[in-house]
């Protein structure tokens, strides 16, 4: 198989329209399209359907188009091993998180491991917890890390850290004066919630059918400093989760109040890509993660 010809297909698979994968690629669209119908001509059956505004894979495009992400995805894993035998260490990391890890784990982690591999560069995308699993799958990303991630074919789940959702106020507020503090507690003062493509939302919510509760949040927001603000400010009171307030609470800004609603417990989840072989840059990020997840739970 000539691998100008798959990295053509897969471009033009990620971007939609020969057009967009010409510019990416430096490559004219007619040149482009020549070899998009040659590869359909080898394969036997179509790969995208036409359309005006673009190209869309079909059921066997989609099938292809898996085996592309995992040879282009393995090619790069080569480029870091040659690399390495040339005793470079060079490379990068891309990174699809939750926010609210972003402050405490995941900035920790990042400068362990930079301070030992200090050629490594990290991208680094801040979403919701269904856009981390998808760029993961997606292979837009090489690792992700969501809070309390649904499980998907496509993506391996290598390790989790516990966390659950907490109240989070200023420390005078009269629910840290409480000895048992209940959702259905908190919702009797102004309360601020993330947006419902979160996990934390998602959380929250469940509870709230279990117990039939009528949320009525001051703030909905997709921003965990917002949340973080709002609290901060003694407005009222934000739901997120323990790692996410660590540092405000180690400082001595906010209190985090444990919820004793069972439901409200979770975890953060590390995934990426099932059956690919990760680049060297990748998997040595991994035992970082996993030491410094260890070492929380030690």
């Amino acid at each position: 198989m000539d691998f100008t010809q798959l990295r053509y297909f897969h471009e033009v698979a990620q971007a939609g329209t020969i057009r967009k994968a010409s510019d990416k690629l430096n490559v004219a669209p007619s040149a482009l399209s020549r070899q998009i119908q040659q590869l359909e001509h080898q394969v036997g059956m179509p790969l995208f359907e036409r359309h005006t505004r673009g190209m869309r894979l079909t059921e066997a495009g989609e099938i292809y188009a898996l085996h592309a992400k995992l040879v282009m995805m393995d090619a790069e894993r080569a480029r870091s091993e040659l690399a390495a035998l040339r005793g470079l260490e060079r490379g990068g990391v891309r990174l699809v998180v939750v926010e609210g890890l972003v402050s405490s784990y995941l900035m920790q982690a990042i400068g362990a491991f930079r301070a030992d591999h200090p050629d490594i560069s990290f991208e680094l995308m801040v979403t919701g917890t269904a856009d981390v699993v998808a760029g993961v799958r997606k292979g837009d990303a090489d690792i992700g890390i969501a809070f309390n991630a649904k499980p998907d074919p496509q993506v391996e789940f290598l390790f989790r850290l516990d966390d659950e959702v907490r109240a989070i106020c200023r420390a005078d507020h009269p629910l840290t004066r409480q000895a048992d503090v209940a959702l259905r507690d908190v919702f009797g003062y102004p309360v601020a919630m993330p947006v419902t493509s979160f996990g934390i939302r998602a959380l929250v919510d469940e509870c709230c059918r279990v117990q039939r509760l009528r949320a009525t949040p001051a703030l909905v927001t997709n921003s965990i400093d917002a949340l973080r603000s709002f609290a901060r400010s003694g407005l009222g009171i934000s739901l997120i989760t323990a790692l996410s307030c660590q540092s405000d609470v180690l400082a001595g800004e906010l209190a985090s109040v444990r919820l004793t609603d069972p439901v409200l417990a979770a975890s953060i989840d590390v995934l990426v890509l099932g059956e690919r072989r990760l680049p060297l840059a990748v998997e040595a990020f991994l035992r970082t993660l996993r030491a410094l997840a260890a070492a929380r739970r030690n």
